[in-house]
């Protein structure tokens, strides 16, 4: 099946994350043509198995790669419930793989299938709620995840103390009591199914290595709550998001860089403006900012000389040859990084050469400009199409954009499909283009 029926790009992580992202905030139902799913009641997983069939379009299989094999990463559906608090926990553990008594005596912790699983995971939150059809659970979160390095020294000690019961031959002695985060849950239809051992005769319960529900709903509150509120002071509960942001920047403006990270405590960095951006805001560098998640804004820094051109153009991540020659402007990444919102946050050159803190602005790409923006897309894919992925598109061919290398040197390439690997490239705004827009949106 091709991306376009797909729907994501099954190579691509970033294509696949976002692709899960769109059910955030709806039901399976808002997006598959099903009528009714098996019981879950009778089957637990049927949600998720709807998930992988009807909204990732892969067929189901019990292969110990991970689902998306291409880019190693794992699906997993689980569900929270409200508590008698109203707060949100955990229903059931998340379960990965099940236990080969006979090959995990032979595995080590780092190789282990466990681990192969959970290592990178596509963890996707839905609300139970009892009496309420599967494909109307509302979902929740949809992130990218993987076991936190604080984590791994303990859920490595889980891992080993199952392992250890198996080796001394008492598999039929496993207990969820024996660890604290990983566990070594029952799995069997029927609570009298029993399986071999490799070093002993007694048969023991079949098993699957699983995250508890107490450790899952840690990391389900970190993943959901993970979003930070600008902090509003009594009189700024009713402004607007521009009219906060300038508040929060004012007591600010006028000071350069240096002075901005002593003011906050910050050491230099490749990304100093934009933590003095968060410290300015008053939410910490990892934490999502929860106004910018709903209205799609971006921060990005900017610095003009004394006369106000960007000292530097604004790029873009590298594009891939191959898709760029077959995807349509209309479905392109570049239209999509033209359509998000920006917000400039503006430092300008003083005399002495200097960069101090002047403004900021919110910034898209107004309509009237994407008939530039795509010629200068379908100028670089014909030039492609031509074997000619090494010739860009000059800013003095677009007024908007232009094309040129974004890799670390000349070595740093991409392969292309009708000719030899090409220098890593990327399509830039124009810094004369930049210099009338922030003109224009300042003056508005």
């Amino acid at each position: 099946m091709s991306k376009d029926e797909l729907g994501y790009d099954p190579t691509n992580v970033t294509s696949i994350v976002e692709y899960a992202q769109r059910l955030v905030g709806h039901t399976l139902r808002d997006f598959v043509y099903v009528e009714e799913l098996t019981d879950t009641r009778r089957r637990r997983g049927s949600f998720g198995n709807a998930v992988e069939e009807y909204y990732f379009k892969y067929g189901l299989n019990s292969d110990s790669s991970p689902d998306f094999a291409e880019v190693g990463l794992e699906l997993k559906t689980t569900p929270v419930k409200k508590n008698s608090r109203g707060e949100l926990v955990s229903k059931e553990r998340l379960v990965f793989t099940m236990i080969d008594y006979d090959g995990v005596v032979k595995e080590d912790f780092e190789h282990s299938q466990f681990l192969k699983k959970a290592r990178d995971v596509l963890l996707i939150t839905y609300l139970y709620e009892p009496g309420k059809n599967a494909l109307d659970y509302v979902i929740e979160a949809a992130a990218r995840w993987g076991l936190p390095e604080e984590d791994i020294p303990q859920i490595r000690r889980d891992w080993e103390t199952v392992v250890e019961k198996v080796r001394s031959g008492h598999a039929e002695d496993i207990s969820g009591g024996d660890t604290l985060y990983l566990e070594a849950c029952t799995k069997a239809a029927d609570s009298t199914v029993r399986r071999s051992q490799p070093f002993s005769d007694v048969p023991a319960k079949p098993r699957a290595w699983a995250l508890k529900a107490s450790y899952m709903t840690a990391i389900q509150r970190k993943i959901i709550d993970g979003m930070r509120q600008i902090p509003r002071s009594e009189d700024e509960r009713e402004l607007d998001l521009l009219c906060l942001l300038r508040a929060r920047f004012a007591p600010y403006v006028g000071l350069t860089e240096k002075e901005l990270a002593g003011r906050f405590g910050l050491s230099r960095s490749k990304n100093l403006c934009a933590r003095i951006t968060r410290r300015i805001l008053g939410v910490g560098d990892d934490e999502k900012i929860e106004e910018f998640e709903k209205a799609g804004i971006k921060p990005k820094t900017l610095r003009l000389r004394a006369n106000g051109r960007p000292k530097e153009a604004v790029s873009f991540p590298a594009f891939d040859y191959f898709e760029l020659v077959e995807r349509p402007f209309e479905n392109s990444d570049c239209l999509g990084y033209l359509s998000q919102k920006y917000l400039f946050v503006i430092y300008r050159e003083d005399e002495a050469g200097e960069y101090r803190l002047r403004d900021i602005c919110f910034w898209q790409m107004p309509e009237r400009d994407l008939d530039d923006a795509r010629a200068c897309y379908e100028q670089m894919q014909e030039n492609v199409r031509q074997g000619r992925a090494d010739i860009s598109v000059k800013s003095s061919e677009n007024r908007c954009c232009h094309v040129r290398p974004h890799g670390q040197t000349k070595k740093d390439t991409k392969p292309q499909p009708f000719g030899p690997p090409v220098v890593k490239k990327c399509f830039w705004l124009n810094q004369g283009y930049l210099q009338g827009e922030i003109e224009r949106v300042l003056k508005s």
